[in-house]
């Protein structure tokens, strides 16, 4: 193996272990620019995903022998053949890194269609109940549903005819500049598409839930599409009307559950002592943290090409040796 292959074996363990004591060394940037800290946290899962998959595709290559794409594809199908029922010790290897970038991206493949499925029904279950109930209006470009209901609730259900649903007791008992705000932060949901980047990271935290960095990125990048919702709707109408309608929302909420379906983007739903503080308080330089925040993407992006420097060169050289069973000319060379 390659050095440069090698290196990559090693980036997939250490992130993989090491995830969430990152998290914790960069979570007071994250609090100043939460939206880099969601590309950040999207790239790494990603990241380490894709150097599994090509660092074990790219080993079997190498094992095997293989020369560019009908090579791989040829190493490939003797690594298959190899697991079906071994037949030289030698090709051993190569089928188990065959095997292992086999098993990640039908397990990824798997829970992502599962996810898609449950994720898309119960939307549309929901949006029927919607319309069945409370007509819609379009306010600002923006399809918006009022529910009968004592208890304070907001919420966004995104995907298709996205819509920001308010409870009864919300428009009663929040005062115009709050509802504004709280109406600004479910936008905000919609707009940024945090609905996909939450769908995405908590694929891969449910594929493997060995590895400790998804788990503590699926549950970071929760806490950042919070945060992230709060900042653009603290632009708008003020932090402090953010806060004290999480504070409202939250503490009225305790005394009854609040009719949120679980596949939605609440307001109020997760962490709210934290984000009132955090948007009561004043912040570290958003420029600095930034900086910082671009500064920590070069991991992942090394990896990324790490994982093409030793994946594309197996699907580039010639293919000619293996295909018509003449040596090739860098393996005659060294005869």
């Amino acid at each position: 193996m390659t050095p440069l292959l090698v290196a990559l074996f090693a980036y997939t363990a250490a992130l993989a272990v090491l995830g969430p004591r990152l998290i914790r060394a960069w979570q007071r940037w994250q609090s100043a620019a939460p939206r880099m800290g969601l590309v950040l946290w999207t790239a790494l899962a990603t990241s380490w995903v894709l150097a599994v998959i090509s660092a074990g595709l790219a080993a079997m290559a190498q094992l095997s022998g293989g020369y560019g794409l009908a090579g791989l594809l040829h190493a490939c199908l003797r690594a298959l053949l190899t697991i079906l029922g071994v037949r030289s010790f030698t090709d051993v290897p190569a089928a188990i890194a065959l095997l292992g970038s086999a098993v990640v991206i039908v397990r990824l493949v798997v829970v992502a269609t599962r996810h898609i499925r449950r994720t898309r029904r119960h939307r549309e279950l929901h949006r029927q109940a919607l319309r069945w109930s409370s007509p819609a209006v379009v306010r600002n470009g923006v399809r918006v549903a009022v529910v009968e209901a004592e208890q304070l609730a907001a919420y966004c259900v995104p995907g298709r005819c996205s819509t920001v649903v308010l409870t009864t007791g919300a428009l009663q008992r929040l005062v115009p500049a709050e509802r504004d705000a709280v109406m600004a932060h479910e936008i905000a949901h919609l707009r940024g598409k945090h609905h996909l980047v939450l769908g995405w990271v908590a694929v891969l935290a449910r594929a493997f839930p060995f590895v400790p960095l998804l788990k503590a990125a699926s549950q970071e990048v929760a806490r950042l599409v919070e945060w992230a919702a709060d900042d653009r709707a603290g632009r708008r109408h003020g932090n402090r009307a953010v806060a004290r309608a999480l504070a409202v929302m939250a503490t009225s909420g305790r005394r009854s559950a609040t009719p949120v379906p679980k596949m939605a983007l609440a307001a109020a739903g997760s962490g709210v002592p934290e984000r009132v503080k955090r948007l009561l308080q004043p912040r570290a330089a958003v420029r600095a943290a930034r900086w910082r925040i671009v500064a920590a993407l070069s991991l992942p992006a090394i990896a990324l090409v790490a994982a093409a420097a030793v994946l594309v060169p197996c699907a580039t050289v010639d293919p000619t040796p293996i295909c018509s069973g003449r040596p090739s000319v860098t393996g005659s060379a060294h005869l």
